[in-house]
């Protein structure tokens, strides 16, 4: 599939003309990155923009105690890196690592600016875009703050189910390397305490896990932990 096929399936590029999808992809560069490969460090002052084509990357916040926090998983088509405009000395807020192998597209943060200049809309989408990654950050943090772990892990595994689950039969299947740790890490509790609850409500028939893959069995019981 060539640059112009995949920018079209890109949510944040819908709409655009032809002409004008030839004249943005020649600011992005492809790149690939193998599992547990680092993108960028937080810190970074020139991290760029980062479109997901296919894979999944974990952006990870490092606490003040030490804790390493899993802020969001980016999926295929979500936009990471430098959203943050008008700042002179950009810096990256996270660190951001390939949890599976990871193709993605990538333009530095001059070349950013200077498409935004030329495509006020596109200038529209992308702030509309980090908007909702605030929203997200913000959501995951009142989950922090406010839900038991059991309702923690339940909203991971059912955004998880929204993001990249696939329907087989009765049951929600999640392909992706998901361990204990990436839970713990998502949901700010310990690996003991992920291991005994995803033991238990495999135990109990909600769930069932397997090498690389996570079926949810019960979508109301995880729901109901949240509501």
């Amino acid at each position: 599939m060539g640059k112009i096929e995949y920018f079209q399936q890109i949510p944040l590029f819908a709409g655009l003309k032809t002409k004008e999808l030839e004249r943005i992809t020649g600011y992005f560069h492809e790149k690939e990155y193998k599992k547990g490969e680092y993108i960028f460090f937080e810190g970074d002052e020139e991290p760029g923009i980062y479109i997901i084509l296919e894979g999944l990357v974990k952006l990870i916040k490092e606490t003040t105690d030490g804790k390493t926090v899993i802020v969001r998983l980016a999926t295929k088509g979500d936009v990471f890196g430098w959203l943050v405009l008008g700042e002179n000395r950009p810096s990256s807020t996270y660190t951001a690592q390939a949890l599976t192998n990871a193709k993605v597209l990538h333009i530095s943060n001059t070349d950013f600016l200077r498409l935004l200049t030329e495509y006020p809309a596109l200038a529209v989408r992308i702030t509309c875009e980090a908007t909702k990654m605030v929203l997200e950050a913000y959501d995951r943090l009142k989950s922090l703050a406010a839900e038991k772990v059991e309702g923690r892990i339940a909203s991971i595994l059912l955004e998880l189910a929204r993001k990249i689950g696939k329907e087989e039969g009765d049951r929600v299947v999640i392909k992706a390397p998901i361990t204990r740790q990436d839970l713990a890490e998502m949901t700010g509790t310990t690996v003991e305490t992920a291991i005994r609850i995803m033991s238990k409500w495999k135990k109990e028939g909600f769930i069932n896990t397997e090498r690389n893959k996570i079926e949810i069995l019960d979508m109301d019981f995880l729901e109901d932990l949240i509501s």
